[in-house]
This record gives C-alpha cells, sequence and structure tokens, in this order.
C-alpha cells in the first residue's frame, strides 16, 4: 500500500476554532434566518418573538421555548388564530 499523499500538505487545528465554531448567533427556529441582536430604540415592529414545543410522553410533559423572527411569530400567530376561528364556526 502506498501514500499518496504529498510531503508539504499538512493540517493544522487549534482549539480556538473549535470554541469560536460553537458560538453561533442566534435563528429563528422556523425559517433559520439570523434573528437582530437586541436594540434599545426599537419600535416593537422587529423584535424577536419566541414558541414553545409541547411534548408528552405518559404523564411526562416537556416544553422547549425556541426563537422566531418577527415576522414567523406573526404568521403562526394569525395562522393559530385563523384555525380557532374555523373550529369556533365548526362546532
Amino acid at each position: 500500500m502506498t501514500d499518496e499523499r504529498k510531503d508539504d500538505a499538512r493540517t493544522v487545528s487549534s482549539h480556538e476554532g473549535a470554541v469560536s465554531a460553537n458560538v453561533e448567533e442566534p435563528r429563528c427556529d422556523a425559517c433559520g434566518g439570523p434573528l437582530p441582536p437586541p436594540e434599545e430604540d426599537d419600535d416593537g415592529y422587529e423584535l424577536p418573538g419566541k414558541g414553545v414545543y409541547v411534548w408528552t410522553r405518559g404523564e411526562e410533559v416537556r416544553f422547549e421555548k425556541v426563537p422566531l423572527c418577527a415576522s414567523c411569530s406573526s404568521a403562526i400567530g394569525m395562522t393559530a388564530l385563523a384555525r380557532w376561528e374555523i373550529e369556533e364556526e365548526e362546532g
């Protein structure tokens, strides 16, 4: 068996790359888009939202809070209200 790698090919790794790889900017759980940083003088239209996943297994209930961008949180909220309205009309 022969080693076909060139002698001048080297790989360098350090802990700095691993540390910076673990630091991720917050992203919307629905669309994957980056969330804007919090600003003090925001007028309220770009405030990120939050969602909650609920799992049940037997008697155990788990909640997972996830970040949402303003557009996705608004769309999910309006969809939920529309479905609730449809169910109210049906019965």
